[in-house]
């Protein structure tokens, strides 16, 4: 597999493939709560226990949590970006926090809408664009920070993260953080930062 490299140099990606879903479609049940039920639901899941008045396994209950194409106003964003020892961060300190892919998912779905439906969603109305797609270009070199690379073509920036296309046509969002200063300089370039 083209990412192999990545995953045998010890960095963990949390690597979200969307060559089956439509550009801008995080689906919810497929990507998003998958990764709630991981990280969340050992308080937020009427299963265990729901604490806050928040049940990941009920759409309703976001409504107070999520300001659907804005995740800099979504509170379940902001709390899982929070330090570990911030009182209002998601999970509390010594749980099982979110990767940077995963939130940079969950962002992306926040801003395309947040929507419930298979397939997700187009951006909602009003929603802040997510970074434009450049022309086609040819493939650069992406190198992580343990210095193992692999070809791929820049498609967009979604929050802290990029999402690039190899070859064979895949989708891959991959934090900035695990990318090596000159790839994440490229990714920033690419995306109009």
């Amino acid at each position: 597999m083209i990412l192999s490299p990545l995953r045998s140099c010890g960095i963990a990606l949390v690597i979200a493939s969307f060559a089956s879903l439509s550009a801008g479609a995080t689906d919810f049940k497929k990507q998003i709560l998958p990764i709630l039920q991981k990280k969340c639901a050992d308080c937020h899941s009427e299963a265990k226990k729901v604490k806050g008045k928040f049940d990941i396994n009920k759409p309703e209950t976001f409504a107070k949590n999520v300001e659907a194409g804005n995740p800099d106003k979504s509170k379940i964003a902001t709390s899982v970006t929070l330090p570990g020892d911030d009182e209002d961060a998601m999970p509390p300190k010594g749980k099982n926090r979110m990767t940077p892919a995963e939130v940079a998912l969950l962002k992306a779905w926040i801003t395309e809408g947040a929507s419930f439906t298979p397939g997700g969603a187009k951006p909602a109305p009003g929603a802040p664009p997510v970074a434009a797609t450049p022309a086609a270009g040819a493939a650069q070199t992406w190198t992580n920070t343990a210095g193992k690379s692999l070809q791929a073509v820049f498609d967009r920036l979604e929050g802290e993260a990029v999402v690039i296309k190899t070859a064979d046509g895949k989708f891959y969002t991959v934090p900035l953080a695990s990318l090596s200063p000159e790839s994440q300089e490229q990714a920033k370039k690419a995306g109009g930062q």
